[in-house]
């Protein structure tokens, strides 16, 4: 979904009330925002484009944790949870020491599980994610060179 969509949804679910959330703005300047910008000469950039452009920007110099921090809190509002699309690429020769490598990764976890920050917790449950997905990866990369997938 297009960020012109999203209010285009809002403002026809929402109504006025929708300008509320917005300080007030002024209900044209909500129409400019739910406006498909290929059919329409008057759509005006809307605060999801910006923040969008500005969370670019922050990982462009540097401030990739920022700009997540920031995808968490909104995904926070509505009970949801982000996590990074990452390959995986096992780093290590075999499957034994694949699954042997997860050890940190679950103490960690365990470990940000008792204590009380949240974005811990989520970025230790990420590392083990992604250390399972390269178990799966190097599994299937066995199977095959066995002659099995």
């Amino acid at each position: 979904m297009k960020s012109w969509e999203i209010y285009n949804v809002a403002r026809k679910a929402l109504g006025t009330g929708i300008c509320k959330v917005y300080g007030n703005r002024n209900a044209r300047t909500i129409d400019y925002w739910a406006q498909d910008p290929a059919f329409s000469a008057d759509h005006k950039r809307n605060p999801i484009d910006r923040l969008a452009a500005l969370l670019v920007k922050l990982d462009s110099i540097g401030e990739r944790e920022t700009a997540k921090s920031a995808i968490r809190l909104l995904a926070g509002g509505i009970n949801c949870r982000v996590i990074d699309r990452v390959e995986a690429v096992p780093d290590k020769p075999t499957l034994l020491e694949e699954i042997l490598d997860d050890m940190p990764h679950i103490v960690a976890y365990q470990k940000a599980l008792q204590g009380d920050d949240l974005e811990e917790v989520d970025r230790a449950e990420a590392a083990l994610d992604r250390e399972k997905a390269q178990n799966r990866t190097k599994f299937i990369e066995e199977l095959a060179a066995r002659g099995k997938s």
